[in-house]
This record gives structure tokens, sequence and C-alpha cells, in this order.
């Protein structure tokens, strides 16, 4: 189980979830399992197409816990379409792990990224 004391954008009540490792670079968040509320994400580096670097700002680090890159990974929505090929990834809001203190916490960007959107698989 993990605390999110840095909500989730329009799920602000909820306080803990569950995260299902799929693979590698796939999981799901299970906020709500009796009402089947769920979000695919995905990490990173899978999106190796859409890399592109951003700050976290001090507050942030605080709350999340985080003192060390490693502490952490980083993941963004998937919004699943089919063809699989037209899944959608939110880039501006990623969600933020940290493993070390079981926390999560969605973060959005506040400073330019190249994009707001990709492809699942661009």
């Amino acid at each position: 189980m993990y605390k999110i004391p840095l909500p989730l954008l329009g799920f602000e009540e909820i306080k803990n979830l569950e995260i299902e490792k799929l693979d590698d670079y796939f999981s799901t968040l299970v906020l709500d399992r009796k009402n089947n509320i769920t979000f695919t994400i995905v990490n990173i580096s899978y999106l190796q197409h859409a890399a592109f670097d951003f700050n976290i700002d001090d507050k942030t680090l605080d709350i999340l816990h985080i003192r060390k890159r490693s502490d952490i990974d980083v993941y963004f929505c998937v919004v699943l379409q089919e063809p699989i090929e037209k899944s959608i990834v939110n880039l501006v809001a990623p969600i933020i792990i940290n493993k070390r203190h079981n926390l999560v916490g969605q973060y959005v960007i506040r400073e330019k990224i190249p994009r707001l959107f990709t492809n699942l698989l661009s």
C-alpha cells in the first residue's frame, strides 16, 4: 500500500493506492478496487522518443521525501485506445513513486516541455 501525500488530479480524496506491476515499463495504479478505479501508467524510460528533463520544486521534493534520483520512479498516465498505437500519454503531469518510502504523488510540470502528449508507440 502506498500513501498519496501529493494528490492525484481529480482524485484528491483518495489517500492510499496499490500498484500492480505489469512488466518492466507498465504498471496499474489501483485507487479503488471495489469500484474498479484504476490507471495504466508507463515508466519514463519506455518513452525514449519523448524523453525530456524537468525539475521538481523543493516543496514537492520535501512532501515526497525525495533525497536522490534513485529514490523514485517517474511514470506517465496512459489513455489506452484500440488499436494500441492510438493510445495517448500525458506528459504534463507525471506520477512520481517514491519506492523507498511508499509514497505517490502527481506533479504538474510548470516549465516549458517539448509537447503535452505523445502516442504510446511513436
